[in-house]
């Protein structure tokens, strides 16, 4: 069985177990999908898995984030999977694929007999063509996108080198500073008054033989003060721009003129740095075929939906046209 492997029969039976409500009132249609039906069960059914699954793994609007994206791209993979699992139809024995499915399911959740996985259905309510269906409706899409994506996407090494080469970014350590600073917080009208005061630190600091490290633990007003203003290890591009500029254009050693941030007065010293470099093209190799592939099959797999859904008889109902991305399908009539 290709794919995530699906947790628990439990999951399965959420998934196919009969509403009550089904039985007793007409469905409301979502959608149309060739001569399927997605209704509004299962929908609201589809939600709740979704959320769930989020639910345990993120908190905070972390989750709030996901579950809202989720629910934005949800009616339309439903219709999505729905055309994969009719497509997949027209590409393989679908008898076949159910019953390896079925084997591959019972010996992942280590069900020894056929008797002992009725009595299972049984408990949640679910009968043995129910799990077929859902095993099809779950797996037959990657089988598919397998088939007619992933398996038509390669990467030569001479696509490599040729990205390489196109892109200097590719594998570039950028430059790295260790830094010391001082600072004095003048803001508004206190500015000019310390103004004064923060050019003779600066000439203090900047004195041959001065100690930046001990003169910025005795009078420097920042977080850094303890540890003699040490700020290790930061790559171009991380700081403020004013302190980006001067880290990266200093030689080392040198300090900084005094620099006017928003805050007050700042110096800096250079007390080491390590220049950009770029990754020899063979420790890179692996990783940037990793990123062309990943482009490749994204790009193929956005083209292949789009002619999979030209190619499908797909609607959703005018109420449920807000839950699709605008001219993705067509709205029912």
């Amino acid at each position: 069985m290709k794919g995530a492997p699906l947790a628990t029969l439990i999951v399965l039976a959420a998934l196919a177990a009969p509403s009550a409500a089904r039985s007793e009132v007409v469905e409301e249609i979502v959608a149309m999908v060739n001569d399927e039906i997605i209704t509004r069960s299962d929908l609201q059914q589809a939600e709740q898995e979704m959320q769930a699954e989020l639910y345990r793994a993120y908190s905070g609007k972390d989750l709030d984030d996901r579950v809202r994206a989720a629910k934005a791209g949800l009616l339309a993979g439903l219709i999505d999977r729905k055309i994969l699992v009719h497509r997949a139809g027209r590409l393989y024995d679908m008898d076949k694929m159910s019953e390896s499915l079925l084997q591959s399911f019972k010996e992942n959740q280590k069900i020894k007999s056929d008797e002992e996985l009725k009595r299972l259905l049984e408990q949640d309510g679910m009968t043995l063509e129910d799990l077929q269906q859902k095993l099809l409706e779950f797996y037959a899409p990657e089988n598919v996108v397998g088939f007619e994506v992933r398996d038509r996407v390669s990467v030569s090494d001479k696509d490599v080198e040729a990205y390489y080469a196109a892109h200097p970014e590719a594998g570039e350590i950028p430059a790295e500073a260790t830094l010391r600073e001082i600072v004095l917080l003048a803001e508004g009208d206190r500015r000019e008054a310390r103004r004064t005061e923060a050019e003779a630190l600066r000439e203090r600091a900047a004195a041959p033989g001065a100690d930046f490290a001990a003169i910025a633990s005795e009078v420097s007003e920042s977080g850094t003060k303890t540890g003699g203003g040490l700020i290790e290890n930061v790559r171009k591009g991380e700081l403020a721009e004013w302190i980006d500029r001067v880290a990266f254009s200093l030689p080392v050693g040198a300090v900084s003129p005094l620099l006017e941030p928003p805050f007050g007065f700042q110096i800096i010293k250079v007390e080491a740095r390590r220049e950009a470099a770029r990754r020899p093209l063979e420790e890179v190799r692996e990783e940037l075929r990793d990123r062309l592939h990943r482009e490749r099959y994204e790009k193929a797999y956005e083209e292949f939906v789009a002619k999979a859904r030209k190619e499908s008889e797909v609607c959703v109902f005018p109420r449920y046209a807000s839950r699709v991305p605008e001219g993705a399908f067509p709205i029912c009539r």
